[in-house]
């Protein structure tokens, strides 16, 4: 080691770039001649630059990791939002089967018909419910014909929704007549000791629609409704 060289201008570039590093500048490097014979401050620039390296070094792998989380955040959020597009999507579909597998028709000026097909269970009855009510209500029917032909299996439970639907369309003043029920079925609702008084049933849609226009008659005195109630009595082939 030899006596201190250019003391006051390598002190003076010592402070420049520790301020320079304070500042969040840490590219800046203390010049150092490599030529130069080392002396008891050779060791301090070396140090400070060692120590800047580190320190540049582990802001950029802190950078490279930043960066890393913010491109995993922004697959994150777009697998976020294609999952709420797809969940808005099956929300939309669900919607359009449940309207699809719930049907309401018009079949004459104050009598609605929904036939229902498949299972009828918990949540499926909430869907009848709901639509068969807003369409009461909408149209002011008086008379709703629930056609059960394409259910198979009519349980306890099942029966015990049908109801329900029908007590629901009552408070709304729409009288609901039953149609469809297969022999299979009568006979499981009579085994299982269902009561069905409280609801009219008959063989077929057409049987249910002549009830209806019957009634629509009887309280109207329509003319009309009692002529095509006389059609739909006539046989085939006349």
């Amino acid at each position: 080691m030899t006596g201190l060289r250019d003391f006051s201008r390598r002190i003076e570039a010592i402070e420049d770039t520790l301020a320079s590093a304070a500042a969040g500048m840490f590219d800046d490097r203390i010049p150092i001649d490599p030529a130069a014979p080392l002396d008891d401050l050779s060791s301090v620039e070396h140090g400070v630059n060692a120590m800047l390296e580190d320190v540049a070094a582990l802001r950029e792998q802190d950078a490279a990791r930043t960066r890393q989380v913010e491109e995993m955040l922004d697959i994150t959020q777009a697998q976020a939002r294609s999952l709420e597009e797809a969940l808005e999507t099956i929300k939309n579909q669900r919607a359009s089967i449940a309207e699809l597998s719930t049907p309401v028709l018009q079949l004459w000026d104050d009598v609605l018909a929904m036939p229902i097909i498949g299972v009828v269970d918990t949540r499926r009855s909430l869907d009848i419910m709901e639509r068969l009510l807003g369409e009461v209500s909408a149209r002011q029917s008086r008379f709703v014909i629930l056609d059960i032909t394409g259910v198979e299996v009519v349980d306890t439970k099942t029966a015990d929704h049908l109801i329900k639907v029908t007590q629901a369309a009552r408070l709304l003043g729409a009288e609901c007549v039953m149609s469809g029920v297969r022999p299979a079925v009568a006979q499981t609702l009579v085994e299982i000791g269902v009561d069905m008084t409280a609801l009219r049933t008959v063989s077929t849609i057409k049987d249910a629609l002549r009830e209806c226009l019957r009634r629509l008659g009887r309280h109207r005195g329509d003319p009309q409704v009692r002529g095509q109630q006389r059609s739909l009595q006539r046989p085939k082939g006349d």
